[in-house]
């Protein structure tokens, strides 16, 4: 639990109402140091490719799009090695996201050896080990297993807090730190709910045109209990 002595600088935060996916606006803690050394360190990679691990809403996609802006590599996702988008087999630098949801595993092994055999780098995230994950292409599965892996933890009070304050940023809300504790102490502490709440809060102020206050905090809080 946070103190509520502690005392987070009250923020006048800027209307700005596109999402930020630069590396400085990503939050860095204990619970995605991992992830991002690898980030930082491309492209000196000696690995041929990387799997980040990690729950919803913890940043995989963030970490795609630093990479993306780093070195112009090509963005793919499940659904594009599962319908066989034959621009998954182009000779660069390619990122898939959500390999969970693969199921077209024949096509993804293709598009894995045509990456490599090219030398290409190849970056995959997923919201589940691969350990959990049914693949009975053996091939396939050596093959991913063979791949580095960084894995996103849940998330620690100061990437909680700099989420809360980066995806205020991004919507123009203005959040004080007796708010901000609030939020801390009485919300499930994991990405998907920060995020959930943080989109609640952006809708509801913009429909009943209110300030944020802790029993508007607290009323999305109890609805998201019930729902």
């Amino acid at each position: 639990m946070i103190n509520k002595k502690n005392k987070y600088k009250q923020q006048s935060l800027p209307l700005e109402l596109r999402e930020s996916f630069e590396r400085h606006d990503f939050i860095v803690g204990k619970s995605n140091l991992e992830a991002i050394k690898w980030i930082d360190k491309y492209p000196d990679w000696k690995e041929p490719g990387l799997i980040i691990i990690g729950p919803n809403s913890s940043g995989k996609s963030h970490l795609a799009s630093v990479l993306q802006l780093k070195s112009n590599w090509i963005i793919k996702h499940s659904e594009n090695i599962n319908n066989e988008d034959k621009d998954c087999l182009m000779p660069c630098n390619m990122i898939i996201e959500n390999i969970e949801k693969i199921s077209n595993f024949i096509f993804f092994l293709h598009v894995i050896n045509f990456i490599k055999e090219n030398k290409f780098k190849i970056f995959l995230t997923s919201r589940r080990n691969l350990k959990d994950i049914d693949i009975d292409l053996l091939d396939l599965k050596s093959r991913l297993l063979a791949f580095p892996q960084a894995n996103i933890l849940m998330p620690t009070d100061d990437v909680l807090v700099g989420i809360i304050l980066k995806l205020s940023k991004d919507k123009g809300l203005k959040l004080n730190s007796t708010i901000i504790n609030f939020i801390l102490n009485h919300s499930e502490r994991s990405y998907k709910s920060i995020n959930s709440l943080m989109k609640s809060i952006d809708i509801v102020t913009l429909q009943r045109k209110v300030k944020i206050t802790i029993p508007l905090i607290k009323e999305l809080l109890d609805l998201k209990k019930f729902n």
